[in-house]
């Protein structure tokens, strides 16, 4: 277990996700539910659909016409010229404009396990969609909301970004090397089963310095066939993930976990399936941390439980 850094650019956060699916228009109708808006080069006849959050950025959500299968996600890099280095290696593509609303410049790799990978810079960021905050909380100690009454919309929850991705990979220490000489990352929690020197995998933050960063931006889990074990996408907070709940059990969505708090990251999470079986969640309230936090070593149980609600579906 080691944060030694050989980098080739530093990723800052997840930019969007790449999916396709045999229906466009029932994939539109669950983004609407999960909380996010469909957009401009969106249409039922079309061959791709794009969805947004309320976070600012020009789209979060890629959906092509085909087979269910996850395709791929991207990563905003903090400068252009990490696109130039990395268009360099192998395999990778040349720079190219993004295919999706909003402008801005991609290079495509595609990792160890055949997934393709976007580094992306210049995506413009527009927070004219945000949206006041809740009324303040009343705790026993702490009394901030006074004479205003809590008056909650129902609907969905308003998603703001992508917070994390989760991968399924065959070879943990392959892909964990692939993914942090070219993004930067940085372990927070590596996980073992069984003995400490057996690690099936991690929680891996983005390294921006003194700047608080999410526990993890992605978690790859080893011994698997490639794929997606699921996407996070963060709303503002415990109200807004239960609205979330509320309106996509009474839209008659599939639930998957939740709600519960997480141990690992802290989060309170709710997940989801979309209409083609993908795990989607909802969370909120992560852990925050910066560069000079030290790599973790935690085992496989803790991942699985949680500190309240139930465990992961076919755990006791």
């Amino acid at each position: 277990m080691s944060n030694t850094r050989d980098v080739l650019g530093y990723a800052t956060e997840v930019a969007y996700v790449r999916f396709s699916v045999p229906d466009l228009a029932l994939q539109r109708d669950f983004l609407s539910d999960f909380g996010m808006t469909t957009i401009d080069g969106s249409s039922d006849d079309g061959t791709k659909l794009f969805a947004r959050g309320r976070g600012g950025r020009a789209f979060l959500y890629q959906a092509e016409l085909g087979a269910p299968k996850f395709i791929g996600l991207g990563f905003q890099m903090s400068s252009r010229e990490e696109l130039d280095l990395l268009s360099g290696l192998e395999g990778a593509s040349e720079v190219r404009p993004i295919e999706g609303p909003g402008g801005g410049e991609y290079v495509r790799l595609i990792d160890p396990n055949g997934i393709e990978v976007d580094a992306v810079f210049g995506q413009p960021f527009d927070p004219i969609e945000l949206i006041d905050p809740r009324p303040p909380m009343n705790t026993t100690e702490h009394k901030g909301r006074l004479k205003e009454p809590v008056r909650l919309k129902a609907g969905p929850a308003c998603v703001r970004r992508v917070g994390h991705c989760v991968l399924e990979v065959r070879d943990f220490r392959i892909s964990e090397s692939w993914y942090k000489h070219r993004f930067g990352f940085l372990t927070s929690d590596e996980i073992y089963a069984g003995e400490e020197t057996n690690a099936i995998g991690a929680f891996m933050r983005c390294d921006l310095g003194d700047t608080p960063t999410d526990h993890h931006t992605l978690f790859l889990i080893g011994g698997r066939e490639p794929g997606v074990n699921h996407v996070a996408f963060e709303v503002d907070d415990w109200d807004t993930v239960m609205l979330g709940h509320d309106h996509l059990k009474n839209n008659g969505h599939e639930a998957h976990w939740g709600v519960g708090k997480h141990i690992l990251g802290s989060q309170v999470f709710d997940y989801w399936k979309d209409p083609f079986g993908n795990v989607v969640e909802h969370y909120t309230d992560g852990d925050l941390f910066t560069s000079e936090i030290p790599a973790n070593l935690e085992p496989v149980d803790k991942l699985l439980a949680v500190q309240w609600g139930h465990n992961m579906p076919g755990q006791s």
